[in-house]
């Protein structure tokens, strides 16, 4: 979120209120899809086949995928982007807090506006703190079936109270009714809100400012998820190489996470990322594998 609407806020103390808030922010979100476990080749002693490049393997092809991996035995050292993700974490959920007292008290605009702040401030601060995880190697989901119109509906919705407070506008659009590609669903989903939470942020104060976002498929019958915005040229933060305990501001910390976490799970997917740009243009796209659903019904347990 913009910096000027924390601005004033303080660490939250009262742990048990920011349970409370979570548990709500959280309450429409649907139950995780069941994991797939993709078996290994059935012929081991077959001779190994060429290789041929292909940028999104198949996941069938490629063995089990679905394991988790233990949690590291040894805490895992903090950068200072890592740090300052964190303080911004801590920040929206003090945000989100101080407007507590409000939903009780308000009523008619004060109350919608801070039912926004709350929303917008879980959403973000939910899905920023999962990414976190995430890199550090914290959580490592099962692969899934996830569906697209899912992914779609989930962002929509986390995004309505943003979309009001910082008076930017979402646009959608899918050249596939639905589609199902792999990866998990909450995971995938907070992934895609940091990166469209980034671009909003980039036009933020752009007069009449749209973002994005973009579902299709390529000719392999890959699914693509695009965030793009055809205002402003990219932020240096996005593609500016900082060491591990060089200072950042909350802003360029959140973007790194972003695309940090979207290149790790494209990695751990076997999908891809790409981020392209022009004079006022960019755009952020993630590509998965796609699973048949017929595929997909016979793998899950």
């Amino acid at each position: 979120m913009a910096q000027k609407r924390r601005s004033g806020t303080q660490s939250p103390t009262d742990l048990s209120a920011l349970a409370s808030i979570l548990e709500a922010a959280m309450a429409d979100v649907p139950e995780p899809s069941r994991p797939i476990d993709i078996p290994p080749p059935t012929n081991r002693r077959a001779a190994p086949k060429p290789q041929i490049p292909n940028p999104i393997p198949d996941p069938r092809s490629q063995g089990p995928v679905s394991d988790v991996r233990q949690v590291p035995p040894h805490p895992v050292e903090t950068s200072e982007r890592e740090t300052v993700a964190f303080e911004e974490v801590a920040r929206s959920l003090a945000a989100a807090e101080a407007c507590v007292p409000l939903l009780a008290q308000a009523t008619g605009l004060l109350r919608l506006a801070a039912l926004d702040v709350v929303r917008a401030e879980t959403a973000r601060a939910g899905g920023l703190l999962q990414l976190l995880r995430f890199l550090r190697g914290d959580i490592a989901p099962p692969v899934t079936a996830v569906s697209t119109s899912a992914v779609v509906q989930r962002l929509t919705q986390a995004l309505e109270s943003e979309k009001r407070l910082r008076n930017v506008g979402l646009v959608v659009r899918s050249s596939v009714a639905d589609a199902t590609c792999v990866g998990d669903e909450t995971l995938l989903v907070n992934t895609l809100l940091t990166l469209l939470l980034i671009t909003f942020a980039a036009v933020d104060g752009v007069q009449n400012a749209r973002v994005m976002l973009s579902v299709g498929v390529n000719d392999a019958g890959d699914i693509g998820f695009g965030v793009s915005q055809d205002h402003v040229p990219p932020p240096a933060a996005w593609t500016a190489r900082v060491a591990d305990d060089a200072a950042v501001d909350g802003g360029q910390a959140v973007a790194g996470i972003a695309i940090s976490g979207a290149q790790r799970l494209a990695r751990e997917w076997r999908g891809r990322f790409a981020l392209a740009a022009g004079d006022h243009s960019t755009i952020l796209t993630l590509w998965l594998p796609s699973v048949k659903t017929e595929g997909a019904d016979g793998l899950a347990h």
